[in-house]
């Protein structure tokens, strides 16, 4: 199909950069052409790559510079003859190259490069000088009809010159040096001698052959290139669906959230108020109630009921003081927590907002990326079907090879299909933390060794633990040793939810790392081993013969409140806040002796049973007893009396040469054999070897057994019988 030159001159044959017509055109691989002049500054500032203006496609830079381009002859004859076309639109003066007459002009000869006029015209055709000039002549009625085509142009034109005699016309091609025209002479005797060589049209045939498939490989992904602005489109709007409905759903779990916090503060500030109530109705019955007995009593009686009064209003104060606290430490809590969940609204909306801003710079690059391939792809689809339209087997052999190959990366770059966009349009972020921690029934505690890892017993510990458990410590950790036993009381919301625990051996408070602590026990319930704290609100309630290391075994509790009965069956009741728990650990849960002859000292108390492990004066390995009494009057190690079974009687050990076996050594309804002869008032009660109950506890030395012959029950020493088999 012949394409008539009208159709391209306005547009197609000006350099994108100084718009203007084109001068001395170089042709890029990615067959973008520019005005020598007007991309040499492009080509000189490079480095090593050279990117085309319009498509930023690069390229090797030549060694020579822009001069290393291909001039683009095709694109150059075409605007030679634009600018011929506008000089007669113009009706122009010229001067002719035959006559030298200033006239107007009625041809131009392609091989004089040259005006003739009408008269000139008739005898450059008839002479015999000029009769082969007659071929490349082109009427200028031509122009003015508009009927003059590509192909037509291209008969005009005259071989290009040797590359290596410019005085000769080429008349073959050397295939080795890219299509280069040379003359015979050069092929068969000078540089190109041993090339392949071609002729002109064999080789023109073949490159269009090439170039024709190419273009049919192109037009089929026509669809596919025209089409992505609108895949890309329809992305770029679902990112945005997405982004608005991602927002919607965190202000929602974030409000929902903010309720709960609502709610526990109101339910907080109503708890108090209840028990401020309480303690003011409670105040009011105990004044009420004195002021009556005092009216009943002797005036001289007076004054001590009235520190009576007192002492009950002071005990008041000090529960609604501990009240406050206990509420100001709530608001606290519920105000980082409510400051947490702000932040991390905060920081989820960041998230979005980041995601989404980075996916659509991605999808302003691919819109980038799109436009320089349509305009790739037009500009190629252009260049071709000009350079085909023209029919001139110069051209081909010139222009051809080049567009063959940028045509196989512009085929590869139009069957990409982008499948990134999918996930572009899409943003993920993480929901909002609940702010309480759903509440989990107790379940068995699993050991260390059960794991096959640290970091698997880690993440279990994260999972179960909860406020009011005892934790021990694995490993050393800022101040907390190795071994010591604390409860939970507090999770550290700004140090990764670290558990903040109340130390025994450290005696104070202080958070650890989940990392380096195990599990031990689930808290203070029924059965726990507690003994009072040292701080304890009223220390002389404990019956224990004044000891405050007595251990005793909590039998009620409320949450709140604790039942505990020590080894003399004397109970005690009060906080459990004034109780710590006391953990028995077996010695091999220790690394090595030091650690566990300091768990020891810190846990052992009067009652319990112990067992001898180390020989220490009349006791010897293996002896087991009870421990009577104790004395830290040496600060460097705690003499403990024992009452042991097998030498008898009550003898002082070093607390590093004896390991904890229970809470006690014998308890009401034990089952006991006799050591030897129980005796009384000369007669037998109970012979060596005989079994019998024990029906009551008198204290750390003396207990009750019964004795059926007698029908009642008698005091013995524990040394005289031990644990039935």
């Amino acid at each position: 199909m012949a394409a008539q030159l009208v159709e391209l001159e306005e547009n197609f044959f000006n350099c994108p950069i100084c718009l203007d017509s084109f001068k001395d055109p170089k042709l890029l691989p990615c067959l973008h052409r520019y005005c020598r002049g007007c991309v040499k500054p492009e080509v000189d500032k490079s480095d090593d790559k050279v990117k085309c203006p319009l498509c930023k496609q690069e390229c090797d830079k030549p060694t020579d510079g822009v001069d290393g381009f291909k001039t683009d002859f095709h694109t150059r004859n075409v605007v030679e003859y634009i600018q011929l076309k506008k000089s007669v639109a113009a009706e122009e003066v010229r001067k002719c190259i035959g006559c030298s007459n200033e006239l107007q002009v009625a041809a131009f000869c392609f091989k004089c490069r040259g005006f003739i006029c009408r008269k000139c015209h008739e005898i450059h055709e008839n002479s015999g000088m000029t009769r082969d000039h007659k071929e490349h002549i082109l009427a200028l009625k031509d122009v003015k009809d508009k009927h003059l085509t590509l192909e037509k142009l291209g008969s005009l034109k005259e071989a290009p010159s040797c590359s290596e005699h410019p005085e000769k016309l080429a008349e073959i091609c050397c295939v080795d040096c890219d299509n280069l025209p040379i003359c015979v002479v050069c092929g068969q005797y000078e540089n190109h001698k041993g090339h392949t060589i071609r002729g002109v049209r064999e080789l023109a045939a073949e490159e269009r052959k090439k170039i024709e498939h190419s273009m049919k490989a192109l037009r089929e992904q026509d669809g596919n290139v025209r089409g992505f602005p609108a895949k890309l489109a329809e992305a770029r709007k679902s990112l945005e669906v997405n982004i608005t409905e991602t927002k919607a759903r965190i202000r929602s779990q974030y409000n929902k959230e903010v309720g709960k916090l609502n709610e526990k503060e109101r339910e907080s500030v109503g708890l108090l108020a209840k028990h401020k109530a309480e303690i003011d109705r409670k105040e009011r019955e105990v004044v009420a109630d004195l002021n009556r007995q005092r009216e009943r009593e002797l005036k001289t009686v007076n004054d001590k009921y009235d520190k009576c009064v007192s002492e009950a209003k002071a005990k008041a104060a000090d529960e609604r003081g501990g009240k406050d606290t206990a509420a100001s430490k709530t608001k606290d809590m519920l105000t980082k927590k409510r400051s947490y969940l702000e932040n991390e609204l905060s920081d989820s909306f960041s998230s979005v907002d980041h995601q989404g801003n980075t996916n659509m710079k991605t999808f302003g690059e691919l819109s980038d990326q799109s436009t320089h391939r349509i305009q790739r792809y037009d500009n190629f689809v252009a260049v071709v079907t000009s350079v085909l339209a023209s029919r001139d087997h110069w051209t081909d052999v010139s222009c051809l090879p080049d567009m063959n190959v940028s045509s196989k990366q512009l085929i590869e770059d139009a069957k990409k299909e982008f499948p990134e966009i999918a996930a572009l349009s899409k943003v993920t972020t993480k929901a909002i933390t609940p702010v309480f921690a759903p509440k989990a029934n107790p379940s068995p505690i699993i050991n260390r060794d059960d794991f096959k890892s640290d970091a698997d017993y880690e993440k279990y510990v994260k999972e179960h633990l909860r406020i009011g458990m005892t934790l021990r410590c694995r490993k050393a950790n800022q101040g907390v040793q190795e071994g010591d036993t604390g409860k939970v009381i507090e999770f550290d919301w700004w140090n990764n939810l670290n558990p903040i625990c109340q130390w025994q051996r450290l005696g104070g408070t202080l958070v650890v790392s989940y990392s380096d602590v195990e599990i031990v026990d689930q808290g203070i319930r029924v059965g726990s081993k507690v003994r009072l704290q040292r701080s304890a609100v009223n220390p002389s309630r404990d019956q224990e013969g004044g000891n405050p290391r007595s251990v005793g075994r909590v039998t009620a509790t409320d949450g709140k409140n604790c039942t505990v009965v020590f080894p003399t069956k004397k109970q005690w009741k009060g906080l459990l806040s004034d109780v710590e728990q006391v953990l028995l650990l077996r010695r091999s849960a220790f690394q090595d002796d030091s650690s566990y002859s300091a768990y020891v000292r810190d846990t052992i108390g009067v009652g319990m049973a112990v067992r001898c492990y180390k020989d220490d004066g009349m006791a010897k390995v293996g002896d087991i007893g009870t421990v009577t009494m104790m004395d830290d009057s040496d600060l460097g190690q705690l003499r403990i009396e024992v009452g042991w079974q097998r030498p008898g009687g009550t003898h002082w050990a070093k607390h590093s040469n004896i390991e904890i076996l229970g809470l006690r050594l014998l308890s009401v309804g034990d089952t006991v054999r006799a050591k030897e002869d129980i005796t009384a008032y000369g007669a037998t009660l109970l012979a060596k070897g005989d079994t019998t109950k024990i029906t009551g506890i008198v204290d750390s030395r003396w207990c009750n057994v019964h004795f059926a012959g007698r029908g009642r029950s008698w005091t013995v020493l524990f040394s005289q019988i031990e644990l039935s088999s």
